[in-house]
């Protein structure tokens, strides 16, 4: 039976937000119901022991969030949960009373382009203060996310600098260390606390350049996704479900696998090629 690293699963594609290198779906939005969630655990459970809250959408705006959360307890499922951050005060206690969350990753790179320095700065303390007593009260790990970083030498600008790196750094006590950190390399910014800093990178779909058949991905090989409607796709940046290998809700994960359009993708991965359009115009697979 193949397991999985993860499974990203969509539980609502619905956002607070219209980040402007976020994808914009054309699916019609939608919450994932408890009993539609819990059925599709159970036939995923046996292929993996981790699960992440996150394609499209952000999971803080799930009305029963609490009851999700609870249901992969139950099934003793570890879960990573993605987050713009702006809900984090108002879902905290939900967050907080979860023995399910291994960790949550928090999109600092989401909110700075929509608001002015007042909502920005507003914005960082409620953050800050969420990760503050998560620290003090669960073993939680927590990832702040700047995924909209310029590539660059490893120096960032000593003058002026950039304000939410100035925040971080003053919140941790880390003056003037986040210069020093290149782009693509993470930094520990206190225990159970970490810094992921990267370059942006473009969604595969339409209109996105052919960047080739040849390369690596991870796609189908550690982990896949399965969007709010049950489709399974490949990977958690099929965010149309361009590469639908099938429905959760209607057969077995296994036999989704085993079918034809799944074991062409994993025998043109084993030569390091590519055998879907969605996948030669993604950028990510670049990092590899």
């Amino acid at each position: 039976m193949k397991k999985f690293k993860k499974i990203y699963i969509e539980i609502t594609n619905r956002c607070n937000l219209a980040c402007e290198f976020c994808h914009r779906s054309r699916r019609a939005k939608a919450e994932m119901p408890p009993a539609v969630f819990a059925a599709i655990i159970d036939r995923v459970r046996t292929h993996t022991d981790h699960l992440s809250l996150h394609v499209l959408g952000e999971p803080l705006l799930h009305p029963e969030l609490g009851s999700l959360l609870a249901l992969c307890r139950q099934r003793r499922l570890r879960v990573n949960l993605t987050t713009n951050g702006t809900l984090l005060a108002r879902r905290s206690d939900i967050l907080l009373a979860s023995p399910a969350l291994r960790q949550i990753n928090i999109s600092l790179h989401s909110l700075p382009a929509q608001g002015g320095e007042a909502r920005m700065e507003s914005y960082l303390a409620e953050v800050f203060g969420f990760v503050d007593r998560l620290r003090a009260a669960t073993d939680t790990h927590v990832c702040l996310r700047l995924w909209n970083e310029e590539p660059d030498d490893g120096k960032q600008p000593a003058a002026g600098g950039n304000p939410v790196h100035a925040a971080i750094e003053k919140h941790f006590a880390l003056p003037g260390r986040l210069r020093e950190i290149p782009t693509g390399r993470g930094i520990t910014l206190a225990p159970h606390v970490h810094l992921s800093r990267t370059a942006r990178f473009a969604w595969p779909h339409p209109p996105g350049p052919d960047l080739g058949e040849r390369g690596t991905c991870r796609g189908l090989k550690d982990h896949l996704a399965i969007l709010v409607d049950g489709t399974v796709t490949p990977c958690c940046l099929d965010g149309e479900g361009d590469i639908a290998l099938g429905n959760i809700l209607d057969q077995p994960l296994a036999e989704i696998l085993a079918a034809p359009r799944a074991a062409a993708m994993l025998l043109a991965a084993s030569r390091q090629r590519f055998a879907e359009p969605l996948c030669r115009r993604c950028s990510y697979r670049q990092r590899f």
